[in-house]
């Protein structure tokens, strides 16, 4: 993937930030990304970062301001600048509000502009409820057009059973296959144990 416009959104499960991190710096080397943020993760100091320092590295990454406020993500759909929208990680209220057309959040609302102007969104989930209610939801996003998931498996089956986190090492062939209408395959990972 290369010179393309990403929209790139992160929520909470905080624990799944270093990945990003990793992917982030991967996509920034070629492709220009603005990164817009939940209110949770613009606030929020957790055990694996300071809100702080993690928005810090974020635009050091990006060498764009972080996006995070309603404002923000409403001028996306004018603007029409971004060429694909990933959210990473993805966590079960998004995936709720997404699939129910809840747009009170700058990441539900930067994907509804995105929607608007025909471009794919995306999405790589992490959530301990997975396998559990939050799955219906995931199954509906997936069932409409323009969403793509991450692949993803069960990341503690015997611990967490419901938990499903998404391969972040395939965010950029995921955004690859979404560019041109496709679902990367297998989509279901299976389990790391």
């Amino acid at each position: 993937m290369k010179n393309k416009h990403i929209l790139f959104g992160i929520c909470g499960s905080f624990c799944n930030h270093q990945a990003i991190l990793k992917q982030l710096k991967k996509l920034c080397m070629d492709n220009d990304v603005q990164v817009i943020v939940s209110e949770n993760v613009y606030t929020c100091d957790t055990r694996f970062f300071k809100h702080d320092e993690f928005l810090k590295t974020l635009e050091t990454i990006s060498t764009h301001k972080v996006w995070h406020t309603i404002i923000e993500a409403e001028a996306i759909g004018p603007s029409n600048q971004q060429d694909i929208m990933v959210i990473a990680p993805m966590s079960a209220t998004v995936a709720a509000k997404l699939a129910n057309g809840i747009y009170d959040h700058p990441i539900t609302l930067a994907a509804k502009a995105m929607l608007r102007n025909g471009k794919n969104i995306v999405f790589g989930i992490a959530t301990n409820d997975g396998l559990g209610i939050s799955g219906v939801n995931i199954m509906k996003l997936l069932s409409f057009k323009q969403f793509f998931a991450i692949p993803f498996r069960q990341d503690a089956p015997f611990q967490k059973e419901r938990s499903v986190v998404a391969k972040w090492e395939l965010l950029e062939e995921s955004l690859d296959q979404a560019l041109i209408n496709k679902q990367l395959q297998p989509l279901l990972l299976g389990s790391k144990q």
